[in-house]
């Protein structure tokens, strides 16, 4: 008997016993680490998620300040500082990912040999001599080792799917962001939503703009005189701030600003009464100055005209603040980009393409680099993009343009134009044909751009080119009716331009002049186009309209009753006109 038992356990099937136990308890080993591996990369992935590097709020936070303070070096430092960081810790996650990945494939593989080892051994075991378990409870430990293997088995396979199905359930769950809302475009066509209207152009989008009118006559209390309300002028609203912006028109509803160097202001009024639905103050502007910088007088505390779409009124001030409202006078957000240096104070007018608000923010000189062009989600306020310009101070607004090959934005400060890209902002092509105090915006037509300036010249540049156009882009130049203040207008065949009180009209293609006529008075308003007529309006409220022919023929001299510096906004049947102290309604 003891010979049968010592022979047993020195035996063959000892020998698979120790293999058995060997392979199962490597599988369970094998099969454990697997778990804690799985459950690291879970957690890692999930944090890695979590903090995007280059999204990360305190960054965005510190990048949006930087923007507000360019010259803050101990900021920008910061910057790099916590971008490298954040980099560096992103990198180590994936680094953590990967050797992660790699040790749970080597698990695995020692988790299926210890199982194939064992069950190869648990087939060829005999049972034992002497005492020992009988048949019976050998089969039920076997079939209790093969569910034990399996349920591991599955529970291995479900574990190494988790981290799928934690990004597939994170996928799921996790709200998707909203697409930017963008104004309906044939919306945006019918209403005139920024200086000059659709693309800065001044043409109108509609022909049955009055033609005639007068101002009212004002009271005259000693000799007992009624004011008189003026002809085919429909209405008229004090605006409480002064300004020189131009209004702006959404549906029925208009929208000017007014400022002073102690307040800013934003007003909306109806556009069939003339009621004002609201007026609502900027104020705790974050990174707003305190004290405002005196003002040229020319210019003023709220030169540039607001911008709005179908959800949005935003305006900007010479101490450069920027200010987001819905259309119930609503503060959605507002920063200030820093008061711009410029002699005449800020004047450029914010624009708008799709759900982008652009500002063009012309300083110093072009060795300094202070000049950019500032791109924001209208929703949110957001930094969509921002791009440094080697350009002088300039007052002109930018022209967003789309010459059936792509859309531009077209700027224009010393030394010349630069286009760029809306969507991104990068430079497109740029021509060398402007110098001095730059405050015309570029006209556009056909494919061809027109820019000017008083001391410089009137070039016409084909908007198809990249990089540097100025020697093979610029199909004329003329050095005559080279404006101030004002900007070209343009219907595609003529060119128009107001230098003091010289009119001069071009050909578009040629730069022939085609006429110059001499007009009384002085303009700060640039001229506007609608129904096959020009609209010209002096500072002292008179607007003269004319044929858009190659004749200058006088239709109406208006007289608006009181002074003005802001062009005319074009509407079905009116047309709204920014005096110095009223809103003008004028239709019939």
């Amino acid at each position: 008997m003891g010979d049968d038992t010592e022979t047993t356990r020195a035996g063959p099937g000892a020998g698979r016993r120790a293999w058995f136990i060997l392979g199962m308890g490597a599988g369970s080993a094998a099969a454990a680490v697997a778990l804690a591996v799985i459950v690291l990369l879970v957690a890692a992935h999930g944090r890695d998620k979590a903090e995007d590097p280059l999204n990360a709020p305190q960054l965005l936070r510190l990048r949006a300040e930087l923007a507000a303070r360019p010259t803050n070096r101990q900021l920008a430092k910061e910057i790099r500082r916590l971008d490298l960081q954040l980099r560096r810790e992103h990198f180590e996650h994936v680094v953590f990912a990967r050797r992660g990945n790699w040790f749970l494939l080597g698990a695995v593989a020692v988790f299926l040999a210890g199982v194939r080892s064992a069950l190869a051994c648990a087939r060829k075991l005999a049972r034992p001599r002497g005492r020992g378990p009988s048949v019976e409870q050998e089969m039920r430990l076997l079939k209790f080792g093969w569910w034990a293997v399996a349920g591991l088995a599955a529970l291995l396979v479900v574990a190494s799917l988790a981290p799928v199905a934690v990004q597939a359930y994170v996928a799921i769950t996790t709200p998707k962001p909203l697409p930017p809302h963008v104004a309906d475009p044939n919306q945006v066509a019918r209403y005139w939503t920024q200086f000059r209207g659709r693309g800065t152009q001044g043409r109108s989008h509609y022909d049955n703009v009055p033609v005639e009118w007068a101002g009212p006559v004002e009271a005259d209390p000693d000799a007992g005189v009624d004011a008189a309300p003026g002809r085919n002028i429909l209405w008229r609203s004090p605006v409480p701030l002064p300004g020189y912006g131009s209004a702006v028109v959404w549906n029925d509803r208009v929208f000017v600003t007014g400022a002073t160097r102690e307040r800013r202001e934003v007003y909306c009024f109806d556009a069939n009464s003339g009621a004002m639905l609201w007026s609502s103050p900027v104020e705790k502007i974050e990174g707003s100055p305190a004290r405002t910088k005196e003002a040229y007088d020319g210019t003023g505390y709220a030169a540039p005209s607001p911008v709005c779409d179908d959800l949005h009124v935003l305006a900007v001030f010479s101490n450069g603040d920027l200010a987001c409202f819905d259309h119930a006078g609503k503060l959605l957000w507002g920063k200030n980009l820093g008061t711009p240096n410029n002699k005449y104070s800020h004047a450029s007018s914010p624009v708008m393409w799709r759900n982008i608000v652009i500002v063009q923010l012309d300083q110093g000189e072009p060795q300094e680099m202070l000049s950019k062009l500032l791109a924001f989600d209208a929703a949110s306020g957001r930094m969509v993009w921002q791009k440094r310009r080697q350009v002088a101070a300039s007052w002109s607004t930018p022209a967003v343009i789309n010459d059936g090959r792509r859309e531009q934005i077209l700027t224009s400060a010393k030394p010349g134009v630069i286009a760029y890209d809306p969507a991104t902002g990068a430079e497109l092509w740029r021509a060398n044909c402007l110098d001095g105090d730059v405050a015309s915006t570029v006209a556009y037509a056909d494919g061809i751009a027109y820019a000017v300036n008083t001391g410089s010249k009137l070039s016409a540049i084909r908007t198809d080119g990249s990089g540097d156009v100025t020697a093979t882009h610029v199909l004329w130049s003329a050095e005559k009716g080279l404006p101030d203040t004002t900007s070209p207008l343009t219907d595609g065949k003529l060119l128009w331009t107001q230098a003091k009180r010289d009119l001069t009209c071009f050909d578009a293609r040629t730069g022939q002049v085609v006429y110059e006529q001499r007009l009384k008075g002085s303009f700060n308003a640039s001229p506007g186009l609608a129904g096959g007529r020009v609209y010209l309006t002096g500072t002292k409220g008179e607007t003269y309209v004319f044929e858009a022919g190659r004749e200058y023929k006088l239709l109406a001299t208006n007289r608006l009753g009181e002074k003005c510096s802001a062009c005319p906004a074009f509407q079905d049947g009116r047309i709204y006109l920014r005096g110095d102290k009223h809103l003008f309604c004028i239709g019939k």
